[in-house]
């Protein structure tokens, strides 16, 4: 980017690796770039049409959009201060100011365009396991992915319960690529002496299933691909996952969730009903 004189005073440097026109990374000289990396574009079709938007402090706006989902909105350029000649875009003005006025946005802009640069190099996002269990007397199915929980069911802590063998792929939701979503969680003890836990992707029956006084919200533990919700669809490559509903039967509600087809078949054969998108319910998509 060449030595000027930034806004908190002395020169620097950005030194700029690009690839598909996307800038990956630049040096960090000053103290607070410690703190935070600066990213920065030289490719000319990144620039922003609207010459006013220079710095994000003077207008409120600038070239960086959320919206993981959206891969040409990840980084988008702002136009070069016009006492700066270099040529080239610069972000240094709007994401320092970012950074220090929302803490929380700065870490979901990063987080979008890490995704989006794993996706520019092929480099596959990391995948976790999801562990089905079994309840022999309570004849109910429970998944998860956390390490303590694992640990406990498997030295008796929880008692009751044992392992399938059944299991399918999910993403952390602290390293989820773009396009995928956030699973909530639910947990009821309102059926005594046996509970049940509740999995959704999606954001309009988590809003509802929090307004039922019977379930505790648990918070978001994994992401997904989502299905397409008029035919179940799954992206290439990913698994559907089946979700299944006991229909009271025990009088306490449960949902078993599984990409095996048989059983699937096994468990409506058992009074159990589809539940999700499309003809065969699929609730969810899981990476390979």
């Amino acid at each position: 980017m060449g030595n000027r004189r930034g806004s908190l005073g002395g020169p620097h440097r950005c030194d700029a690796i690009a690839h598909h026109g996307f800038l990956v990374r630049c040096a960090k000289r000053r103290q607070w770039r410690n703190l935070l990396p600066i990213v920065s574009t030289s490719c000319a079709d990144c620039h922003n049409p609207d010459p006013t938007k220079d710095q994000y402090r003077d207008t409120g706006s600038g070239g960086v959009k959320s919206g993981a989902n959206r891969a040409d909105l990840i980084i988008g350029g702002i136009t070069t201060p016009g006492a700066y000649t270099d040529g080239k875009t610069d972000m240094y003005d709007l994401l320092y100011p970012l950074y220090i006025q929302n803490t929380t946005q700065w870490d979901a802009m990063i987080a979008d365009i890490a995704a989006y640069l794993g996706q520019v190099f092929g480099v596959a996002p990391p995948t976790v396991a999801v562990v089905e269990y079994h309840h022999t007397s309570f004849d109910h199915y429970f998944v998860t992915t956390i390490a303590d929980e694992i640990t406990k069911l498997g030295n008796g802590t929880f008692t009751g319960w044992s392992r399938t063998g059944r299991s399918f792929n999910v993403y952390p939701s602290t390293s989820a690529p773009m396009g995928s979503v956030p699973v909530c969680r639910f947990f009821s003890t309102s059926f005594a002496p046996k509970s049940s836990h509740f999995y959704t992707p999606a954001a309009s029956e988590c809003a509802i299933v929090k307004s039922n006084p019977d379930w505790l919200y648990e918070g978001d533990v994994f992401n997904v691909m989502p299905a397409v919700l008029a035919d179940g669809s799954c992206p290439a490559n990913a698994l559907a996952v089946y979700r299944l509903y006991n229909n009271g039967q025990g009088a306490a509600p449960n949902h078993r969730y599984t990409t095996d087809a048989a059983i699937r078949m096994q468990m409506i054969a058992q009074g159990w009903i589809p539940e999700g998108y499309g003809p065969l319910g699929v609730i969810m998509c899981s990476p390979p």
